[in-house]
Order: C-alpha cells, then sequence, then structure tokens
C-alpha cells in the first residue's frame, strides 16, 4: 500500500498508522523498516480522527479507517474491496462486486445503510434487538473506562482467531 502510495504521489507527505491489531501483537502484519521507510511518519499511537482532519486523502486496502475518512469528507483510495469500496465514493484499484456499482448511492445512504438500516443491535441492558438510537444512548451512558481483564482476553482470543483464519476476518 505504501509503494503503490508513494508511486502515485510522489510528492506528497506520507503518514503510516499501523493498525492498532498489529502494533498490539494481536494479528500478524508488522511491516519491515524497508517498507515503513516509504512513509515520512509512522505514528501508530496518533489519534485516528485528529489524523483525518489533517489529511488531504486516506489509502487503505480494507480498514475501517476509510469509512470514517468518506464520513469527513476526505477522499480514500482502496487498494482492496472493503464494503464502502464500489458505489463510485471512492476511487477503487481493486475489483470490486457487480452488485456494488448500482447508480445513486449517496455517502449518506451508505452510512445508514451500515449503521442503522442493516445491523442488528443488542441492548447491553436487557439482551434484546434493540434500536440505533438505542445503542447510542446506552453507550453514553456507560462509564468511561469499562475495559478489564475480560475485555483484554477478548481481544487476544479475537487477535487469535484473525491469526489462524485469516479469511473469516
Amino acid at each position: 500500500m505504501l509503494a503503490a502510495a508513494r508511486e502515485a504521489e510522489p510528492g506528497a507527505v506520507l503518514i503510516y498508522r499501523p493498525h492498532p491489531d498489529v502494533v498490539a501483537g494481536l494479528r500478524p502484519g508488522r511491516l519491515s523498516a524497508a517498507e515503513e521507510a516509504l512513509a515520512d511518519l509512522v505514528l501508530p499511537d496518533a489519534d485516528p480522527a485528529w489524523l483525518l482532519s489533517q489529511a488531504d486523502a486516506l489509502w487503505t486496502i480494507t480498514s475501517l479507517m476509510g469509512f470514517e475518512a468518506l464520513m469527513r469528507q476526505v477522499p480514500v483510495t482502496c487498494l482492496g474491496a472493503p464494503f464502502y469500496a464500489g458505489w463510485g465514493l471512492t476511487r477503487d484499484l481493486a475489483p470490486v462486486p457487480e452488485r456494488r456499482r448500482a447508480p445513486g448511492i449517496t455517502l449518506d445512504g451508505l452510512v445508514h445503510a451500515a449503521l442503522i438500516g442493516a445491523p442488528r443491535y443488542r441492548d447491553p441492558v436487557t439482551g434484546r434487538i434493540c434500536t440505533a438510537e438505542v445503542a447510542l444512548d446506552r453507550l453514553a451512558a456507560m462509564p468511561l473506562d469499562v475495559r478489564g481483564p475480560a475485555a483484554r482476553l477478548a481481544a487476544k482470543a479475537q487477535g487469535l482467531w484473525a491469526t489462524i483464519h485469516p479469511r473469516r476476518c
């Protein structure tokens, strides 16, 4: 990805933010020093929202960061086929499924489909299916730091699963 971005934008300042799971050792993907040298800056701990506020464009393979960039009006180039690619909202350098070539998809429509229309949310209080609005209310009411040993163990298990079954994740 860095080589493709450098080739396409030779005068750009490239900032590389490795995936947090890679930084934490939860999944493979760490770049070699030579690969990282293609970037002008490597900022593993930088706040993603701040980075997007400073960026003129974002290059990604399939990261959810691309979706975040789209919602912030930052142009996105995809080298993979994440769910937000192929609708005419991104510059796609990899093949995307034909079904995504539907005309008239807007960013608002994609955001609605991805966050409200398609997902099913589970109310952490009642355990029942709930609307996105109820899920947001529950999240807003949670204490700021609810992380603990169980959350860390779950993250490690997720990383192990992604390593063992990379095509399923």
